[in-house]
């Protein structure tokens, strides 16, 4: 009864790890990004496409998502991070800042807080996002007359309250990814004939690399550039 009762509390505390690690947060983010993309082709008579990878002479990008409407190729880039997130579009890194709070409870049963700052520093997503669009441009024939959008979302328990956003990219949360997708698609007042939208997806889906190894020294190479 007792190896029963040790499995059981390893299973809990393996789920609990599992649902509050960065990879399985991250999987939520992309899945709930998927869902609004998803919708946004169907409203706006469009197809979207996940986890492109496209190299050129210099290196390879990564992209996770993009979506193709009748009016623009928007290209998304997920971050799925919570907390105060500082940063402008010419700083080379944003900053994380979280709050931590620990509770303790003294012998006579009185509660102390104690609370904490963490900051955590990464590369300049609407940076990021301009290297993948840069690299479609570079890889695929595309029209040049074709709007690209700069994209980047954040999950909804960021605070981007204190960013300074760029006039040439957007970042948003993700609840709000579908309304903004919606109010860019008023404003653009030409539209891509149905042709030219399946030319942009044979030259996306063309120039994707598939080869494992290839995406596996992708993975290799940006781990040993940001240290990750």
């Amino acid at each position: 009864m007792w190896l029963l009762y040790v499995l059981v509390i390893l299973l809990v505390a393996g789920i609990v790890l599992l649902l509050n690690s960065p990879a399985f947060k991250g999987y939520l983010g992309e899945r709930s990004v998927g869902k609004d993309l998803k919708k946004a082709a169907l409203k706006h008579g469009g197809l979207e496409l996940k986890d492109l990878m496209l190299e050129d002479d210099h290196s390879s990008s990564q992209i996770d998502n993009v979506l193709l409407t009748q009016k623009a190729l928007y290209v998304i880039e997920m971050k799925n991070y919570r907390g105060m997130i500082f940063g402008d579009e010419a700083q080379n890194n944003w900053t994380m800042t979280l709050l931590h709070t620990n509770k303790r409870r003294s012998r006579s049963g009185k509660v102390y807080k104690r609370t904490s700052v963490s900051k955590h520093a990464f590369y300049n997503p609407i940076r990021q996002n301009a290297t993948h669009i840069r690299k479609i441009k570079n890889v695929c024939q595309l029209p040049p007359d074709v709007p690209i959008i700069n994209i980047v979302v954040f999950g909804n328990r960021a605070d981007l309250s204190r960013l300074s956003t760029a006039q040439e990219a957007h970042v948003v949360k993700v609840k709000n990814l579908g309304n903004l997708i919606a109010e860019i698609e008023k404003r653009i007042q030409t539209t891509i004939s149905l042709e030219r939208q399946i030319e942009i997806v044979d030259e996306l889906t063309h120039h994707s690399i598939s080869d494992r190894k290839r995406r596996k020294e992708h993975v290799r190479r940006l781990k040993a550039k940001y240290k990750a």
